[in-house]
């Protein structure tokens, strides 16, 4: 099960800046995926948090995105209140 507000609360003040500036369909960089693997306990454990979309292979070029109620939530003013070093 998918802690979404403590994922947002886990992730670094600067990651959520570069999300807010790109968007809620934005492309997720391979440093942007490392950042929710972190902020969800280590190697791979962000994957709930993200969806493929488009095709699954090859691998290489796969196209991750947020998962549209994570999306819905780091875009939502209130889920910001109180994270460090963000201002809502």
């Amino acid at each position: 099960m998918t802690d979404i507000q403590g994922l947002i609360n886990s992730l670094a003040p600067e990651v959520l800046a570069r999300l807010q500036e790109r968007g809620p369909d934005q492309h997720l960089d391979p440093d942007t995926l490392d950042a929710f693997d972190r902020a969800a306990g280590g190697p791979g454990e962000g994957r709930g948090y993200y969806v493929v979309r488009g095709s699954l292979t090859p691998l290489e070029r796969r196209e991750y995105h947020l998962r549209d109620d994570v999306a819905a939530a780091i875009f939502a003013p209130s889920s910001l209140e109180g994270v460090n070093g963000v201002d809502a």
